[in-house]
């Protein structure tokens, strides 16, 4: 073997050992473009109706993820408005003092109070009753032989079958949020229509006040 085949064979050992790691480096990156960062999104539902999302990246190093919720997903379950305490929310006896009988007719108690107004040619409630009509419903709770009327009135405007049915739809409105704390079989409702104002006046003042419901109970 001459010397220049000696030089020769050396050239080509380094010259192939160069190639395989060119190749091992490709088959690694290969393997990194398949495994490599791929993005997996869930969406789901909490307990009150909202959202909550989640995001993460799997890679050759394991997987990492993120996850979040909006305000109205299952970490704070449902809203307003259809819990136990309405649309105004809150604890209603906190705001009225003792929820007893004897609240019915004391001026400080929020029982006493026990007319609701309406909009015009509406049936809706009015946020701003929820509190109310809450805690006349605790009170029937807490005494489960109490009964109550809802007494349905309208304004003078109108034919008289359309204030009747009316009159009834804002009893009715009031009874299914009592119903909420499970006291509709203490209730019963009745719509007078445009029969018994409150004013006889025929002006906005008094339209106001007699659309209405009055809360009433049998023997107080």
């Amino acid at each position: 073997m001459t010397t220049k085949t000696l030089l020769i064979i050396p050239m080509l050992i380094s010259i192939l050992a160069l190639g395989a790691c060119s190749q091992n480096q490709n088959d690694k990156g290969a393997i990194g473009s398949n495994t490599g960062s791929g993005t997996s999104k869930t969406i789901g539902k909490g307990k009150g109706g909202g959202s909550g999302t989640s995001s993460g990246t799997i890679g050759r190093g394991g997987a990492s993820g993120v996850s979040s919720r909006d305000g109205r997903g299952g970490s704070r379950g449902g809203s307003a408005g259809g819990g136990r305490n309405g649309g105004n929310g809150g604890n209603s006896a906190s705001n009225s003092g003792d929820i007893t009988l004897a609240g019915l007719n004391d001026p400080n108690n929020l029982l006493s109070q026990r007319v609701i107004y309406f909009d015009y040619d509406k049936a809706s409630i009015r946020p701003e009753y929820m509190i109310l009509i809450n805690t006349h419903a605790q009170l029937l709770a807490k005494y489960p032989n109490l009964k109550m009327r809802l007494e349905g009135h309208a304004d003078e405007r109108g034919s008289r079958e359309y204030n009747v049915a009316l009159s009834e739809s804002r009893a009715q409105s009031v009874r299914s949020i009592m119903g909420i704390e499970g006291v509709s079989g203490q209730i019963k409702t009745i719509g007078y229509g445009e029969e018994l104002p409150v004013v006889t006046g025929h002006d906005k003042k008094s339209w106001q006040k007699n659309r209405r419901v009055e809360i009433k109970y049998d023997g107080h």
